[in-house]
C-alpha cells in the first residue's frame, strides 16, 4: 500500500496513514530518539575517559598538553599571565619497595587529592607521568605562582598519609616556568622540569 506525501509538506495524519501505521511510525521515532540519546551519552563518556588518568581522577598528559597549547595561544593573543608548575613525587620507589606497589598507588592518589583540593576552578591539574604532575595556574604573576607552589609543597609534606595502618611520609619537588609568547609547549615543560631538578638538588 502506497502513501503519498502531501504537496504542502504537512505531517501525514491518521486519516492518511491509518491508525496502525501512525502508531508504528511514532514507535520508530521514539526508538531512534532513545538510541540517539544513548549514543550521545556513550560518546561523552568516551571523551571523558580519553582525557582522564587511569589511576587518579585527574586529567592525563594528553589533556594537559592540549590545555597548555590553548594557554600559550591566550598568552600570545591577550597577554594573559599563566604559570606552569611541574611536580615530581619523592621516594615513590622507596615507598613501593617498603610497603608494596599498592602503597605507591595509594600515595599518588593521596597526593592527587591534596593538590586537587587546593586548585581554583580555572586551574588545570593533571598526572602527566608515573610520578609526575603538571599544573597550569591562570592569572598569576611569577611571585604569586611561586607562593602557590610553596603552599602546595607544604600541603603534600606537612601530614603523612596512612596505608594499612602504617604512616608514609610524602614529599615532592616543584619547578616553575611562566608561559611566555613564542615558546613551544615542549620548551615550557623542559624549563619547568629543569627548575624542578634544581630545586631537588638544592
Amino acid at each position: 500500500m502506497r502513501h503519498d506525501i502531501p504537496a504542502n509538506g504537512e505531517p501525514l495524519t491518521s486519516t492518511a496513514l491509518g491508525d496502525a501505521d501512525e502508531q508504528v511510525l511514532r514507535a520508530e521515532i521514539a526508538r531512534l530518539q532513545r538510541e540517539n540519546r544513548a549514543l550521545t551519552i556513550a560518546l561523552a563518556e568516551m571523551e571523558r575517559v580519553a582525557e582522564r588518568d587511569m589511576l587518579t581522577p585527574l586529567f592525563n598528559r594528553r589533556y594537559f598538553l592540549s590545555a597548555l597549547h590553548q594557554r600559550i595561544a591566550r598568552t600570545e593573543r591577550f597577554g594573559d599571565r599563566i604559570a606552569l608548575v611541574y611536580v615530581d613525587v619523592d621516594n615513590l620507589k622507596q615507598i613501593n619497595d617498603t610497603h608494596g606497589h599498592g602503597a605507591g598507588d595509594f600515595a599518588l592518589i593521596e597526593i592527587a587529592a591534596r593538590l586537587a583540593a587546593a586548585m581554583r576552578p580555572c586551574d588545570v591539574l593533571a598526572r602527566i607521568g608515573g610520578d609526575e604532575f603538571g599544573i597550569l595556574l591562570d592569572h598569576v604573576s611569577q611571585i604569586e605562582a611561586a607562593g602557590k607552589m610553596r603552599r602546595l609543597k607544604a600541603i603534600i609534606e606537612d601530614e603523612p598519609c596512612h596505608y594499612e595502618g602504617q604512616a608514609m611520609q610524602l614529599g615532592a619537588a616543584f619547578g616553575l616556568a611562566m608561559i611566555t609568547p613564542g615558546q613551544s609547549a615542549e620548551d615550557l615543560v623542559g624549563r619547568a622540569d629543569a627548575a624542578m631538578y634544581r630545586n631537588k638538588r638544592g
